[in-house]
């Protein structure tokens, strides 16, 4: 019986060298531990601790004038010295990045034709917006700044729209896409200005269109113009189109008196393709095939005359007449 618990007790012994090893890992593990621990304080009292720092804020101008353009030489950071506990200072070293300084030209005071002068005493009120009351600012560069700007010359311009539009089945434009600013006023160097006829908005592309359509749209710009505004609003609109049959007579003018004209046959129908909006509003009245007596003559050795309508509204888009050519006969009388 003893041999047989010998045996079983034998069988789940651990071998000496896999407890040691087992035994030095743990150590280790614990020796880590103590020796984190021992930074984490270490780093808590250190960020504790007041240091000196200096630090570089990004400037942002805001409210620059349409006809302003800055020059390249204006300062792109303000370089800042503060004293402040470690934990803070690596918060506003994280973050100089997100936090500009916002410099308002609108208010600032001429310092010649084209500089403004941002004070000391300006410099100081942004900065302290931007840093905990706790926090000391010792000294910060530069002191003050001079803004340098040119002016701008200007030219008025027409805004045209570049859309491309595919309207659904039995759908058209029923009239001219309208732009917000048809004209504005754009502002750049002279040689920039001198060869620009027009400025276009960037190109759309819309599809499936059933209905009236309203969007904002940026300006396509030259480098180095400057508008007024950056973007526009563009209307297209949009109907459902049907279809119109009308019977018209072919009129000639300018006939002598001592001419006759037939015509074979002397009216022919036409075919308009229109908003659904103006069905009721098309009527014959509205439309006239009127040709002089000249033209006429012109086709007076063939008998033969096409035919064109010479006024029709706007909104009547490819308008097919049948016939396409009358046959007539100029008869002369004493």
């Amino acid at each position: 019986m003893q041999n047989k618990w010998r045996s079983a007790f034998k069988g789940r012994m651990v071998p000496s060298g896999v407890f040691l090893r087992h035994q030095q890992w743990k150590e280790l593990l614990i020796f880590i531990s103590f020796l984190l621990l021992a930074f984490i304080f270490w780093f808590l009292q250190t960020l504790q601790q007041e240091y000196e720092q200096r630090i570089e804020l990004p400037v942002h101008y805001r409210n620059i004038p349409a006809d302003w353009v800055l020059s390249d030489r204006n300062p792109e950071f303000i370089s800042v010295s503060i004293k402040e506990k470690g934990s803070l200072l690596l918060y506003y070293l994280w973050n100089t990045r997100s936090h500009s300084i916002d410099i308002s030209v609108s208010g600032l005071s001429p310092s010649s034709d084209t500089t403004l002068l941002i004070t000391n005493r300006m410099l100081e009120t942004e900065l302290s917006k931007h840093f905990s009351a706790s926090t000391s600012i010792l000294s910060f560069e530069p002191r003050e700044m001079e803004l340098a700007y040119d002016l701008l010359s200007n030219k008025l311009l027409p805004v045209t729209a570049q859309v491309s539009i595919v309207t659904k089945p039995g759908f058209q434009i029923s009239g001219n896409i309208t732009v917000s600013a048809a004209e504005m006023r754009f502002f750049g160097s002279y040689k920039a200005l001198s060869g620009l006829k027009e400025v276009k908005t960037k190109p759309v592309t819309l599809e499936n269109v059933s209905k009236t359509t309203e969007l904002t749209v940026p300006l396509e710009l030259p480098e180095g113009i400057k508008p007024e505004i950056e973007t526009v609003n563009l209307i297209i609109p949009v109907e459902e189109f049907t279809e119109k049959k009308l019977k018209l007579p072919v009129l000639c003018t300018d006939m002598p008196d001592n001419y006759a004209l037939r015509l074979f046959p002397s009216s022919v129908e036409v075919t308009c393709y229109i908003p659904l909006s103006q069905f009721r509003e098309l009527t014959e009245d509205k439309l006239e095939i009127a040709l002089p007596f000249y033209v006429f003559e012109a086709y007076q050795a063939t008998g033969k005359i096409p035919v064109r309508l010479t006024r029709k509204p706007h909104y009547v888009t490819n308008p097919v007449i049948s016939p396409k050519e009358l046959e007539f006969i100029i008869e002369h009388h004493d």
